[in-house]
């Protein structure tokens, strides 16, 4: 797993809203910024808004190519670019609403937060919002990462709007109730 700094972040999505990629965080690199860390690590999760990875997926292969990135695969069969930015690789997942992996737009449209680092726009999800996608999902590795938040909702050093959380679980629709029901068991609602 490689540790960058938020810099590094800056300039990988400087350098892909440069070719055409542009989109909002929803891994756990959003907890770190709500949490101001510097230190990074991980890959990026990145859910895009600016074009359909699957469909566009030979053009950014291409650009991945002309730019010297490596480019994998996500676990849902979307692309993924490596970028090697002041010696660190850094590998950034591209994200979109793809069989099973679904993100309401209006959860997006909701739970966006903004930050300026080195001079870059970065759109990240709310920690609820983020919570909301680990209960969704649900995995022996979410329901972990969701202990981790709920122990730093214990020690003060992280805060969840409980309304903002609400809102975004009624978005879900039919999975609301086993999505609250999720957090509700591990005493995050």
């Amino acid at each position: 797993m490689s540790t960058y700094t938020v810099d590094h972040l800056a300039k990988a999505i400087k350098l892909l809203r440069r070719i055409g990629i542009d989109g909002v965080i929803i891994g756990n690199t959003c907890i770190y910024l709500e949490l101001n860390e510097r230190r990074l690590e991980g890959d990026i999760d990145l859910f895009v808004t600016s074009l359909s990875p699957l469909v566009e997926e030979e053009r950014i292969r291409r650009i991945a190519y002309e730019n010297g990135w490596s480019i994998g695969t996500t676990e849902l069969g979307t692309p993924s670019i490596i970028m090697n930015i002041n010696d660190i690789d850094i590998t950034i997942e591209l994200y979109e609403n793809i069989l099973d992996f679904y993100i309401p737009y209006d959860a997006l449209e909701l739970c966006k937060r903004r930050k300026t680092i080195a001079n870059e726009e970065i759109d990240y999800i709310a920690p609820e919002c983020w919570a909301v996608l680990k209960a969704r999902r649900g995995s022996n590795q979410d329901i972990d990462e969701l202990l981790m938040m709920k122990d730093l909702i214990e020690r003060n050093e992280l805060k969840l709007d409980q309304t903002l959380l609400n809102n975004t679980i009624n978005l879900f629709g039919d999975e609301a109730s086993y999505i609250r029901n999720r957090l509700k068991s591990i005493n995050i609602l």
